[in-house]
């Protein structure tokens, strides 16, 4: 088994929400005890990958919490040929047309690296970015904390608080509700929210002013037993 193959297979296994032991390493890629460890090490020191060792468990895992503020993980295994790499700029393209302020720091650096892999393989890259036109019509006005606090919110499956746009001098009416999905159409963007048990509204998200989440309220201490 190649080395690139390995690592990416260690990093599934550790990816787990078990972890995996030693003992299963070695099992799973048939190799010893020493190429383990020179391959965690590596993926350590070079690829900077979050490896944690817990000792109760005895177990290797992924630590789930360094994403933000942790140098860049380089992920073993990937190859592609030019007219893939093509392909991927395209839809980086695409998730940056959604969000570039969100989306666009998370995309710029697999840009960078696959536009300078493309010119050193001399794949025709002249005005690549007007070959494919991309048009997204409806994209909503919407801050960047504010769609972050949106997607949150969906992906947590917590509630949120959505104030809406009003004419002048009303007040702007509010809905609360869990987002179940979030669609994206040709005419435009909707969420739908569960507002209650069994029903459902759908908010158009051009009409959306802010979003905030909603805590989920503190228990009150049982008032002790007499």
């Amino acid at each position: 088994m190649e080395r690139s193959v390995r690592l990416s297979r260690i990093q599934a296994l550790m990816s787990r929400a078990t972890g995996v032991t030693l003992a299963q390493l070695m099992a799973d890629l048939e190799v010893s005890r020493a190429t383990i460890h020179r391959d965690l090490e590596l993926m350590r020191s070079q690829m900077n990958t979050p490896i944690v060792w817990n000792r109760d468990t005895g177990t290797y895992h992924i630590d789930p919490e360094q994403g933000f503020g942790v140098p860049s993980r380089m992920l073993p295994g990937i190859w592609l040929k030019p007219a893939q790499a093509y392909a991927f700029l395209t839809l980086n393209n695409m998730v940056e047309k959604i969000a570039p302020q969100l989306l666009g720091p998370f995309v710029w650096p697999m840009r960078d690296m696959l536009k300078r892999m493309l010119f050193e393989t001399e794949y025709p890259m002249h005005r690549l970015d007007k070959k494919i036109a991309i048009e997204m019509p409806g994209v909503p006005e919407l801050s960047d904390l504010t769609f972050t606090t949106l997607i949150d919110g969906l992906l947590r499956e917590q509630p949120l608080r959505i104030t809406l746009k009003t004419t002048e001098g009303a007040p702007p009416p509010i809905i609360s509700g869990t987002p179940t999905q979030l669609r994206i159409r040709h005419d435009g963007w909707q969420l739908q929210l569960e507002t209650a048990p069994a029903q459902e509204q759908q908010v158009d998200l051009r009409d959306v002013l802010d979003v905030a989440l909603v805590q989920p309220a503190r228990r009150q201490p049982s008032a002790p037993s007499t």
